[in-house]
């Protein structure tokens, strides 16, 4: 049976990267066998007198036990961006602050925290295990954004995230900052095409928009060890079933009613497994060519 389509463009649904739980999702709470522990991060409350420097921010996500916080903030007019992240250490009033460079973002983009992090079991994230005590007992630490970006046109639009994360970690000489240790496509919507006349609606069946989807699941591999694997799942779909962005839907048969229905795409719904080769994330196997899937 046809399902009424709403001709608003669908919003993007920002996937929890997990088994972290909601937004390029893991599952918040899990644990791996070395100890490794990923968590949701909360959001906290605006504070009631924003300081000047809060107007370019967003908004702080915080550990439950608030040992670390982070935010993201445009830095001056040329639109470059960092991730501030905090660290609250036991018997200090302030906390030390980490910072991590992000791409420059264009008018359609923006850039938010990731609203997960993965906290390190004690001895694992870093190359070599610090000799200085004060050192090797501060905990190393994946955290993220999400690089977002938007485009509209005539009878339709398009939004895409890509989620990168980062490495921090302590050594005997201080605090060291890996940037874009993982670069992954996170979430991605777009609708395309119209009818402009009652042939057109007649040959779509009514269905006169095409709509693609696009979402990651980053997830904690509970069996790793070591530094934390992780899980990277995706989902493509696309409505009507057979649709393409790349074939020109009125110069195909007429769609039937079977046709009105979400498809899930499956050359670019799959699973890779992450590992850390001392620098950056590598998949168990070669990365499918989805860049097409959808694109802005």
């Amino acid at each position: 049976m046809a399902r009424k389509r709403d001709p608003m463009y669908p919003r993007l649904i920002l996937a929890a990267l997990c088994a972290l739980g909601a937004d390029v999702g893991l599952a918040a709470g899990a644990t791996d066998r070395a100890g490794n522990r990923l968590e949701a991060l909360i959001e906290q409350p605006a504070p009631k007198t924003p300081d000047a420097d809060d107007r370019d921010a967003s908004p702080r996500y915080c550990t439950a036990d608030h040992q670390w916080c982070v935010r993201t903030r445009a830095d001056g007019e040329d639109s470059t961006a960092q991730l501030e992240v905090e660290h609250r250490v036991a018997g200090e009033a302030a906390p030390r602050m980490r910072f991590v460079p992000l791409t420059a973002l264009d008018e359609s983009g923006s850039a938010r925290p990731w609203p997960f992090i993965v906290r390190m079991a004690p001895g694992i994230g870093a190359p070599r295990v610090p000799a200085d005590a004060v050192q090797a007992q501060l905990q190393n630490v994946l955290v993220g954004v999400l690089d977002e970006a938007t485009t509209s046109y005539s009878g339709g639009g398009a939004s895409a995230s890509e989620v990168r994360l980062a490495r921090i970690y302590h050594q005997d000489d201080g605090v060291q900052v890996d940037a874009d240790v993982l670069i992954l496509p996170a979430n991605g919507s777009e609708m395309i095409r119209a009818c402009f006349s009652e042939a057109d609606r007649t040959q779509r069946a009514g269905a006169c928009h095409d709509e693609y989807s696009f979402s990651a699941e980053l997830t904690l591999d509970p069996a790793g060890q070591g530094m934390p694997v992780l899980r990277y799942r995706t989902t493509a779909t696309r409505y009507p079933a057979g649709v393409s962005r790349r074939e020109d839907s009125l110069a195909k048969p007429p769609l039937r009613r079977k046709d009105l229905r979400t498809e899930t795409v499956a050359a670019c719904s799959f699973l890779r497994v992450l590992h850390f080769d001392g620098a950056r994330y590598q998949p168990d196997a070669p990365l499918p060519d989805c860049a097409h899937y959808p694109t802005l």
